[in-house]
């Protein structure tokens, strides 16, 4: 969901400031638009929303009053006695940080449209499982939950990986998978979800997409396709739980995750493998998602569970004794 923060402001200098700040910080804002003058924030607002509109403390608010403006604050240079107007007020000259800091504790995150569409289907699940070191664990872990998931659930398995190793259980054209949904998704085609639902199939009773024809495919998916196949699902699909095994990343993973209602992130007992899983929650502190940092449930596989879990193929999955193996990391995430 688009979140457009606009900056009403005659000093150029320090709304570019602001507004490069906000795009290597803060991601979970979309778009920032600055405006010099009043006609030209007129003329946005005549076909476009803000989310909130910070306003020089020298220009009078009646000026910008707008039905599609949401949230107005003021950003005060020291001179601000306005009261009566009620807005909230930012002092300008401290760090972007700062500002930003105190934006979002009189607006927070989670009364912005982007939290209410996340939270807007309370039928509708959806986790994402990814790992920093743990592939095949990962894909294992990530296919075995959305099994348990289907014995009392509409549930779906989505795999994101490059490599899918569920190909030859499905019986399905490989050809016309996951990649010729990509196609259709990119046009935001109206009928999505059919084209989805053509290219399930079922491995052990589990409605699976199992995979792209050729792993680069899955690279031409941007931030704003999985915005809308989210929105789509939680809009029309018929399922109550909906496993992505995520074995990509790159910028449309992180908005995948953000719009996820878990996300699980397979850990191992290696120690280069711990420290990947650090410098990963490094890079999303530095680059302004905190706010996917906060998602992250960690799930531990041991040396011992990892050595077992290697002689497993797809045909094995079935097996109690690979269940009651892999039951000890999924039961506590099955809330149902």
């Amino acid at each position: 969901m688009s979140y457009i923060l606009g900056i009403f402001d005659p000093d150029t200098d320090y709304a570019n400031q602001l507004m490069d700040y906000i795009k290597r910080k803060q991601k979970a804002i979309t778009q920032v638009r600055i405006f010099t003058n009043a006609k030209s924030l007129m003329e946005y607002l005549e076909h476009d929303k803000l989310n909130v509109l910070l306003l020089n403390e020298e220009i009078n608010t009646d000026e910008v009053l707008h039905r599609n403006i949401k949230n107005i604050c003021i950003l005060s240079e020291g001179n601000f006695a306005r009261e009566e107007e009620n807005c909230h007020v930012i002092y300008k000259f401290q760090s972007a940080q700062k500002v930003m800091e105190e934006l979002f504790s009189y607006f927070p995150l989670e009364d912005t449209l982007i939290r209410a569409f996340l939270s807007g289907n309370g039928s509708l699940n959806i986790i994402s499982v990814f790992s920093v070191g743990k592939e095949n664990e990962r894909q294992v872990f990530s296919y075995f939950l959305a099994s348990e998931y289907a014995k009392i659930k509409r549930t779906l398995y989505i795999n994101l990986d490059l490599f899918s190793p569920w190909t030859k259980n499905s019986g399905s054209n490989f050809e016309k998978g996951l990649s010729e949904f990509i196609y259709y998704l990119k046009q935001s085609h109206p009928n999505l979800i059919s084209k989805m639902n053509g290219i399930v199939t079922k491995i052990n009773n589990l409605d699976c997409i199992q995979g792209v024809s050729f792993g680069p495919d899955i690279y031409e998916l941007v931030p704003e396709d999985i915005y809308y196949w989210i929105k789509t699902l939680k809009e029309s699909s018929e399922y109550e739980v909906i496993i992505f095994d995520v074995g990509c990343f790159f910028e449309s993973t992180l908005e995948l995750f953000r719009s996820s209602n878990e996300l699980l992130l397979l850990i191992g007992e290696q120690r280069l493998e711990e420290e990947k899983y650090l410098n990963f929650r490094s890079q999303l502190q530095l680059a302004g998602y905190g706010d996917v940092l906060v998602q992250i449930t960690e799930v531990a596989i041991s040396k011992d569970v990892e050595n077992r879990l290697g002689y497993y193929t797809p045909n094995d999955l079935y097996s109690e004794e690979y269940r009651d193996i892999v039951m000890e990391y999924v039961k506590s995430f099955q809330e149902v």
